[in-house]
Order: structure tokens, then C-alpha cells, then sequence
């Protein structure tokens, strides 16, 4: 059985560890359902997109870490702002992966639409995960103020 911290002392200090885990694991998941459509329904994605999408993927869980760690070294709950820093820099920095994917590739418009879709899928659900974590970290430093 599983015991419950009212205060939250226990989520907060495992937050970034279970933060990196699930993120993993969503991108695991994402990753073996996007595999599945490419070989059973013949998706028109390349491996290296598929690939690109889970390397930028991984890259902004491991910032994200970071930015958990530094909200919590803080241990103030109007951290709000760096979450924000955090949440645009990683938006500016997916329109820079696909403006540079264009041009390095020459692909346009359509021919671009399937890894458009597919790396928008990864960005959405792991910015879904990074704000479920904000709100229970802020909630919880909140409580303890």
C-alpha cells in the first residue's frame, strides 16, 4: 500500500526524478505507437524524423528537470516565471527544429505535413506532462507557505 504525503514533502523532493521517468516513458509510448503506424498503416514518415522528433523531445525533458530542480532549490511558489521562460524558449526552439528541418530538407507544404504532425504530437503531450508538474509543484510550495 501505498502511503500519501499530505504536505507533499515526498513528491517534491522525488519531483524531477519522477518528472525525467514519466517523460521517458511518454516518449517510449509515443515513440512505439508512431512505429506502429509507420509499418502497419505505411504512415509517410522517415525514421530520421521520427528520430529528430525524440531527440528534441528528450532534450527538453532534461531541461525541464532542470527547471523542476531550480523551482524547488528555490523553494518559492511564485517561480511561475521561469516555467514561462521555460515553456516559450522550448516553443521558439520547436519552430527553429522545423523552419531548419524545411530548409536543410527542401521539403515544403505537404511533403513536410506528416513530420509537422508528428513532432507536434510529441511537443503537445510532453507540454501537457511539464504543466501537470508546475501546477502540482506550485500548489504544493503554495500550501507550505
Amino acid at each position: 500500500m501505498r502511503r500519501t504525503d499530505l504536505s507533499g514533502e515526498g513528491f517534491l523532493k522525488d519531483a524531477p526524478g519522477r518528472y525525467w521517468q514519466r517523460s521517458l516513458w511518454v516518449i517510449a509510448g509515443l515513440t512505439l505507437v508512431a512505429l506502429l503506424l509507420l509499418n502497419t498503416f505505411y504512415w509517410p514518415v522517415k525514421v530520421e524524423e521520427l528520430a529528430l522528433s525524440v531527440a528534441f523531445s528528450l532534450l527538453s525533458s532534461g531541461a525541464m528537470k532542470i527547471v523542476l530542480r531550480k523551482v524547488l532549490s528555490s523553494g518559492r511558489p511564485g517561480m511561475l516565471g521561469t516555467f514561462m521562460t521555460y515553456a516559450s524558449v522550448r516553443f521558439l526552439a520547436a519552430i527553429a527544429v522545423l523552419v531548419g528541418y524545411m530548409l536543410i530538407t527542401g521539403l515544403r507544404k505537404t511533403q513536410l505535413l506528416p513530420f509537422a504532425i508528428l513532432f507536434s504530437v510529441y511537443f503537445i503531450v510532453l507540454d501537457v506532462l511539464d504543466a501537470i508538474y508546475m501546477i502540482k509543484v506550485q500548489r504544493i510550495l503554495e500550501k507550505q507557505q
